[in-house]
């Protein structure tokens, strides 16, 4: 095989290996924020059922405090009674204790849905704090792992860059400025197998002669259609089934 392909070859292996880490190095990110979003929203359940139940005490507290306020109310209606002078002003006073009543009793009516809702509130509020729980140290478990994994990645990106720079000086530089050019225009693949008579880049269908040169080795061809490097690969014989 001609050198300077060998070594196209050996530079298109180290680019395709990095850009696949360098891809999966930009994904972390990513990856991350959506575990944190996942574990804000289970955050943000526990705070609102936390919430529901603060609310729920709060307005049972103040119910209870209605209630209180109202039989004061009533206990200085009914001291009233025995210092009235007239029937009138006996039955006005009798309407107020019932109306009085009448007031205490929804107030209760309320406090006790209240006191329903909390109760529930109160028995899932423990579930939620569970999974906020569980989830939180899944993300913190996940979040080291990605971490771990960065670290990783950025190292086998430096080791191959250096590898890299090892092996461009040894090719000649018009055939780097080739294949940088042709990686450019085709997404980083610049240097592709041939199968026959087709090119594994472009899948397109090569010219005899082209096919014959790349078996041969002797010289670097290009896909007249995309312009990648061509090498050649032997293609499989199909197996024969033998008789027994």
């Amino acid at each position: 095989m001609n050198p300077q392909l060998e070594k196209l070859i050996a530079l298109q292996s180290l680019d395709s290996e990095l850009a696949e880490l360098k891809q999966a190095q930009s994904a972390l990110p990513g990856q991350v924020q959506a575990a944190t979003a996942e574990m804000e929203a289970r955050k943000k359940e526990q705070e609102s059922a936390r919430q529901e139940v603060s609310d729920l005490i709060k307005k049972r507290k103040e119910l209870e405090r209605e209630v209180q306020v109202e039989n004061d109310h009533m206990a200085k209606t009914k001291v009233k009674l025995p210092t009235v002078k007239t029937n009138k002003e006996y039955s006005a006073i009798l309407h107020e204790i019932e109306a009085i009543k009448t007031r205490v009793s929804d107030i209760e009516d309320r406090e006790l849905a209240v006191m329903e809702q909390l109760e529930e509130k109160e028995k899932t509020l423990p579930r939620y704090e569970a999974r906020f729980k569980e989830e939180e140290a899944k993300f913190k478990e996940y979040k080291a792992k990605k971490e771990a994994e960065g670290e990783r990645l950025e190292k086998e990106i430096g080791s191959l860059t250096c590898r890299r720079q090892e092996v461009v000086p040894a090719i000649e530089p018009e055939w780097v400025e080739k294949y940088e050019k042709v990686s450019r225009a085709r997404g980083g693949l610049a240097v592709v197998p041939l199968k026959g008579i087709v090119c594994q880049g472009c899948h397109t269908q090569v010219l005899p002669q082209t096919m014959v040169n790349t078996k041969m080795g002797k010289e670097v061809q290009q896909c007249g259609h995309c312009l990648r490097f061509l090498y050649w690969v032997e293609e499989p014989e199909s197996e024969t089934a033998v008789p027994k």
